[in-house]
């Protein structure tokens, strides 16, 4: 409870001109706070935020299982134990020269690591293909699409249900599954559990500890006047947003409402990946694939790689060879209004052999942290996302990105300066995760309500940081103890110059 006191310290403090005075202290405790976006900004001066794009790395798999054709995509991961689980969705889209277009059974299936770079298919022996059931298919069934499972933290989650799946099927309605294992499943219900939505991609759906319920994030689409439309025939061209629904028993869902973006034009969005960051759950990380169908010029199209395939393709659907896609980083507080970044996240690239086409940028759901190369360096985190799509032995690529490390408060050589909000805190030490040049450094400074630095905690007193690291406390005069002012109205000044904040954290 926020005293009287301190409510009229604010208001003194906005007639003085403070940036934020008059709001109600934020109740950070000890969660993390990463700076994806403005919430814990009153005043910066001198620093912007900046997006980091992920670091590619390795080819992990090579989808050439005669079941997995050369639409092997859609990934979801799943850390359970000490286990990485790879669920992903495999189909044929067109032969290798382009001149057949699919046809054929659509199957969820599922691999399994123990690092994130080495995958196995395990034999699991439930569905036949080829007159084999020697296999890593867990689902299939008529008009399957779009398989999506997640681990349901629920604590009063039914043991036959740790494992939950929404999964489109047939009349192209929205189904849920369930399995103990997240190996052996079957139908919640017979009756779909949506019914108004696209549901071709993935549906991505999960329980939320914070807020006490689940969210599923799918596709509809709407036209440039708002209008919802259910798809792009008898002339009607709409707009693929992304849409969610909640529940609070899985069973029962609300009517899906598009996502707003009220900073950001309204462009098509393919996949959504949305779901809550693990090291902040109150905040949700998505990244969106952008779909571009671009009118190409003859010209312009001879010049992408494989012309010739691309050509092909456009006999099924002009749109297999127009259109383009590339992946996109937005954020959100509330599951319904998002920020998205200006800024590509997840580039298409050089060109090669393979890619500029309809299918770059598809990445997976999910975040894992894998070891670094350097065993003495930090974990990171590990995503995927497919290669080669279209063709035949479509590959799986693994990405990087330090962990917290999607944005950043970038300070320049010229230095720097950050203001918070009044927040009240509850640890014994501040943490940062930063990194500097060997010029660089961050000095932190604790203040009032008022903007006035408390006692030891002025920025003169704090020692300077400098480095690369995801877990550094500050100190002033060398002791690091904060507890004398928690559980009060608190500021955070932070000075910076060639230096990247990417999340604090009051830690007990």
């Amino acid at each position: 409870m926020i005293s009287r006191k301190f409510l009229l310290l604010a208001i003194l403090g906005l007639k003085a001109g403070l940036p934020g005075a008059a709001a109600e202290p934020i109740a950070l405790g000890d969660r993390r706070a990463l700076f994806v976006d403005d919430f814990l900004i009153a005043r910066r001066d001198g620093l912007e935020l900046r997006l980091h794009e992920p670091r590619a790395r390795e080819t992990v798999m090579v989808f050439d299982a005669p079941w997995e054709g050369s639409g092997s995509d859609f990934q979801r991961l799943i850390r359970v134990g000490d286990t990485i689980r790879m669920y992903y969705m495999a189909t044929q889209l067109t032969s290798t020269d382009g001149k057949k277009l699919g046809g054929g059974a659509v199957h969820a299936c599922y691999v399994e690591s123990k690092d994130g770079v080495h995958w196995t298919r395990p034999d699991v022996g439930l569905f036949e293909f080829g007159g084999s059931r020697r296999n890593n298919i867990v689902w299939a069934e008529p008009k399957l699409d779009n398989f999506t499972p997640f681990l349901d933290s629920n604590p009063d989650c039914p043991a036959d249900e740790r494992f939950k799946a929404m999964s489109a099927g047939a009349d192209h309605l929205l189904f849920g599954f369930k399995s103990p294992d997240g190996v052996h499943w079957s139908r919640i219900s017979e009756q779909p559990l949506i019914t108004h939505g696209k549901f071709d991609t993935q549906n991505n759906a999960f329980w939320d500890a914070e807020r006490k319920q689940y969210w599923c994030y799918l596709r509809g689409f709407h036209t440039a006047d708002g209008e919802d439309v259910q798809d792009t025939k008898h002339g009607v061209v709409g707009i693929r947003d992304i849409r969610v629904a909640t529940s609070r028993d899985f069973r029962h869902w609300s009517e899906p409402r598009i996502l707003r973006f009220d900073d950001s034009p309204d462009e098509a969005l393919y996949t959504n990946q949305v779901e809550p960051y693990y090291r902040a759950p109150e905040i949700f990380v998505g990244f969106p694939t952008r779909y571009v169908d671009r009118p190409f010029s003859p010209a312009a199209m001879q010049a992408l790689p494989d012309p010739e395939h691309r050509k092909r393709r456009m006999s099924f659907t002009p749109r297999y060879g127009t259109v383009v896609t590339d992946g996109q980083f937005m954020t959100s507080r509330d599951g319904v209004a998002f920020h998205r970044w200006d800024e590509t996240f997840l580039l298409p690239g050089p060109e090669r052999s393979n890619n500029w086409v309809y299918g770059d940028g598809y990445q997976s759901l999910g975040l894992v942290e894998t070891p670094a190369e350097d065993p003495t360096s930090a974990r990171e985190l590990s995503f995927y996302a497919d290669e080669g799509h279209w063709k035949e032995g479509e590959s799986l690529r693994r990405y990087t990105i330090r962990i917290d490390g999607f944005v950043s408060l970038h300070a320049r050589q010229k230095p720097g300066e950050l203001v918070t909000p009044p927040l009240v805190f509850s640890g014994r030490r501040l943490s940062l995760n930063f990194a500097t040049t060997a010029a660089g450094s961050v000095r932190v400074e604790l203040q009032d309500a008022d903007g006035h630095p408390l006692p030891g905690f002025a920025l003169a007193d704090c020692d300077e940081l400098f480095g690369d690291t995801l877990d550094r406390t500050v100190t002033w005069h060398n002791q690091g103890a904060v507890e004398s002012c928690a559980g009060r109205p608190v500021r955070i000044r932070v000075a910076m110059r060639e230096a990247d904040l990417y999340s604090l954290r009051f830690v007990k």
